[in-house]
């Protein structure tokens, strides 16, 4: 059987779906109800491996394309995901699994499933993801600020909020989270380079004011850009002023060349 067989529902099942189908296939095989029996705590395991591969978007995409009969040349990542957050596939997992859930010694993704409370920002990441490759911003939006607000500093949160942010076209608070997830980055030990990060805000820059853009770039090229630890309304702030002085500034210029 496959995964939506095991758990009983549709393959086009939504989210609500498999959260509803993993707690209810939990409760008849969690090892607490059980005596911790070495074979419910296996049945365990592999549920909480399906409900990892159903509830994140790119890994059942990826699950999906080896259920059907497709040609080769058609199999590939899944392209609304792009590459790890997190300057590894490993550290993102880390953070998904770890940051703001407070869990026990030698966690992994079955034993912080052991304590089904414990689950709930795990839960409500992977839905708010599944909102976000839905194209359902504003819902995703308030989802991811809402982890944010429980776990501020999760770099993963961060900059899921800033794409939510950025679909829905309010870039400047994209900005402050992307600027936030760098500075976050630049204090774990060791520090995280975040590239991925770093090109997902220098393309936002680059689509909301070209020219600004331009200049920015010659005076701080990306390699030498000097993280500090201001607080996010000081860099929103920061931001705001900055662009209303290269603003000023340009339509300055333009006067003096529309005089001459």
């Amino acid at each position: 059987m496959n995964y939506y067989e095991q758990l009983g529902i549709a393959p086009d099942s939504d989210f609500t779906a498999i959260r509803k189908a993993y707690y209810r296939r939990a409760k008849q095989c969690h090892p607490d109800l059980f005596g911790n029996a070495p074979e419910k705590a296996e049945e365990f395991k592999r549920l909480v491996m399906i409900f990892d591969t159903l509830s994140d978007p790119g890994k059942r995409r990826a699950y999906d394309e080896t259920i059907l009969i497709v040609r080769a040349s058609s199999i590939g990542p899944a392209q609304w995901s792009g590459s790890s957050i997190m300057d590894s596939d490993a550290d993102d997992t880390l953070e998904e699994l770890i940051v703001g859930n407070e869990p026990p010694k030698d966690t992994r993704l079955t034993t912080l499933f052991l304590d089904l409370e414990k689950t709930f920002v795990f839960m409500t990441f992977r839905e708010a993801k599944n909102l976000y490759a839905a194209r359902k911003y504003k819902t995703a939006v308030k989802l991811f600020s809402s982890l944010v607000s429980m776990a501020p500093s999760n770099i993963l949160y961060r900059v899921w909020l800033a794409r939510s942010l950025t679909r829905v076209c309010e870039y400047r608070k994209a900005k402050v989270h992307y600027n936030a997830a760098l500075i976050l980055g630049s204090r774990r030990v060791p520090a995280q380079r975040l590239f991925t990060v770093r090109r997902e805000l220098d393309e936002l820059s680059r689509r909301r004011a070209p020219l600004l853009h331009r200049v920015r770039r010659f005076f701080h090229p990306p390699e030498e850009t000097i993280l500090k630890m201001p607080d996010e309304q000081m860099i929103e702030d920061a931001s705001r002023i900055m662009e209303q002085l290269l603003d000023e500034d340009a339509r300055k210029s333009r006067r003096r060349l529309g005089g001459g």
